[in-house]
This record gives C-alpha cells, sequence and structure tokens, in this order.
C-alpha cells in the first residue's frame, strides 16, 4: 500500500472513530442521522470517485476503496449508502442527462432511495409496491418491466425492524407512486452491478475485519475456567486463520487490477464475510446477540449484503466467460 493511499485510509480511520465509533449503536437502533448524511458529504466520500465535471473528487478506484474499506468496519450501513449513492444511483442520473438532479443529490438537498426487492436475482422486476427498500424516501429507484424507473410518491415506513442494514430503514414497505421518469434499460442496473465488484469486496472485506477485530478484544478477556479465550487453541487458531485469509484478500483488494480478479475477489470476500462475521457471534457466546456489544449486526449485514450485491449466476456466468473468454456456463 502506497504512502497516499495509506494516508487516506488512516484520514478515513480518524473520522470513523470520531463520528460513528461511539454513535454505531445509536445507528441501528434509531437509523443515521441526517447529520451524519451531511459529514458523509462534507468529508468528500459522496461523489468520491465521480468526475469533476459532476462535482466529484475523482478518486480512483483504491482510493474509493478505502473509504468503503474503513467505513463497513464501523457501520456496513454508512459504507452501503456511500456506495449505493456514488456507484449506483449517480451514474444512473447522469447517464438519463439528469445532471441537475445528480448534483442535488450531492448536496443532500435531495435523497433517492432503491427498491432492494429489484436487486436480488430471480425475484423479477415488477414490484408495483416497493415492498423492501434500501433507504426509503419520497424519490426512489425501481426496475419495472425491462425498465429501470426513477420514482417519486408516499411512502409507508414499516414498524418493524429489519433483519439488515437497519441504519438506512430496510423494511417492509408501502408505496404510492406519484411520478416516474425512465433512467434507462435493466440491463444499465446490471452493468453497474457487475462493474462494482472491487468496492462491493471493499465492503465485505471491511465489514470482516471490524468483526474480526471485536473477536480477538473479547477473546483476550472474555474468561472461562480461569483462562481466557484466547488461550484455548481451537478458538485462537481459528480467529488466527481467518485474520489471515482477510489479510490476504485485503492486500489483493488493494494491490490488483481488471474486471476478472473483482469478480474473483467478490464471490470469495462474500462468501468469507459471512463466515467470518458468523465466527466473531458465536466467540462472543449469548452476549454476541446483543446490540450493547456490537458484533451481531456484521452477521446480520453480512447476509444481507451478499443478497444483495452477490449475483449468484449473473456474476458466476460473467466470470467464467472471462476466464474462458466465450460464453459459458449456460447449460
Amino acid at each position: 500500500m502506497n504512502e497516499q493511499l495509506q494516508m487516506m485510509m488512516d484520514n478515513v480511520k480518524q473520522f470513523c472513530e470520531q463520528a460513528i465509533k461511539d454513535q454505531a449503536i445509536t445507528f441501528e437502533r434509531e437509523g443515521i442521522p441526517e447529520s451524519m448524511f451531511q459529514a458523509f458529504r462534507d468529508q468528500g466520500f459522496i461523489g468520491a470517485n465521480l468526475p469533476s465535471s459532476m462535482g466529484g473528487a475523482e478518486l480512483d478506484r483504491q482510493g474509493y476503496d478505502a473509504i468503503l474499506f474503513r467505513l463497513a468496519e464501523y457501520s456496513p450501513s454508512a459504507a452501503f449508502y456511500v456506495y449505493m449513492n456514488n456507484s449506483i444511483i449517480l451514474p444512473l442520473l447522469s447517464g438519463a442527462g439528469m445532471n441537475d438532479l445528480a448534483g442535488e443529490v450531492m448536496k443532500g438537498t435531495v435523497r433517492i432511495g432503491l427498491a432492494s426487492s429489484n436487486l436480488l436475482e430471480g425475484t423479477g422486476d415488477h414490484d408495483p409496491f416497493l415492498s423492501t427498500a434500501v433507504f426509503p424516501s419520497e424519490h426512489m429507484i425501481k426496475v419495472e418491466n425491462g425498465k429501470v424507473l426513477l420514482v417519486r410518491g408516499k411512502f409507508q415506513h414499516a414498524d418493524r425492524k429489519s433483519l439488515g442494514l437497519r441504519g438506512l430503514g430496510v423494511g417492509m414497505n408501502s408505496f404510492e407512486a406519484e411520478e416516474s421518469k425512465e433512467l434507462g434499460r435493466k440491463e444499465s442496473l446490471e452493468k453497474l452491478m457487475l462493474g462494482s465488484s472491487w468496492e462491493q469486496s471493499a465492503i465485505f472485506l471491511g465489514l470482516s475485519k471490524g468483526a474480526l477485530d471485536k473477536a480477538i478484544e473479547y477473546t483476550k478477556v472474555r474468561k472461562t475456567f480461569n483462562y481466557p479465550l484466547k488461550d484455548y487453541s481451537p478458538v485462537a487458531f481459528r480467529l488466527s486463520e481467518l485474520m489471515s485469509d482477510l489479510e490476504f484478500m485485503t492486500h489483493f483488494l488493494f494491490s490488483e487490477e481488471g474486471e476478472q480478479k473483482g469478480l474473483m475477489l467478490k464471490a470469495r470476500s462474500s462468501d468469507f464475510s459471512r463466515k467470518a462475521t458468523k465466527h466473531a457471534l458465536q466467540y462472543h457466546g449469548g452476549y454476541g446477540y446483543l446490540e450493547d456489544f456490537g458484533v451481531e449486526k456484521f452477521y446480520r449485514d453480512s447476509v444481507a449484503l451478499s443478497s444483495l450485491m452477490f449475483r449468484p449466476e449473473g456474476d458466476k456466468k460473467a466470470l467464467a466467460e472471462s476466464i474462458y473468454g466465450s460464453k459459458s456456463g449456460y447449460l
């Protein structure tokens, strides 16, 4: 990792320590507050990877990934919010020529959500009620009849908590649409999802690190039969193995390039995040299921994000075709 990238990592970590660490549980219970969304904009996280013509900072892929990685260590919901705007929403608006609206999103005067049910592979593309949404808002992006639509209307928020990304208000919602505009074809959304494999991997690896760091600290102080958990070989060896795997994948994230390698890392990091966060949760025992310990969110969010971002058939097919150099894996 070069000096400039390390400085980026350190700066974002400092921001997270000061602005997110002590509020992370509140984010899960009450949602991310407006003041924090404004802080993301003030820090330049929104538009970090976008061209200066759109008001972006034009960070390279690794610099952008450093932001997502660090945010995910503290709040996967925060990381996904930044990813959702930079990698999905703003490019769709710009591609449709809605640069003025994109500018409003970057300034924070307009916020746009995503119909999460449309992101799930194999669920179809017609959801008239937007039954589930990421960051529900009066402005939503959804897929219907093969088209990506920007829909404006009224939301009836869900009362019950979701199983993942609680900081963004994901849940069962009802929605009354008032107007809509076409942003493009469904393929344009799928292309953005497929083309942001590195960014998605950064989130998977960042949240894995957040969970494993908590597990290591907990096993240093938690005792059973007068010995700390770290002194038991099954615990120490397993956590060390997981940290080793994480270190290799993180090195890969910041040292390699190319769409094919991004797809490779996405497949591995998605699976790894579920495994690592599950072990981190289990090593906390019953306490791990309590919000106050701050580890259960990583497991919930790893599963939720795997469903939203990893498209088993599409991603595996794209990887196979990049390796074979021709159409493959379709029988």
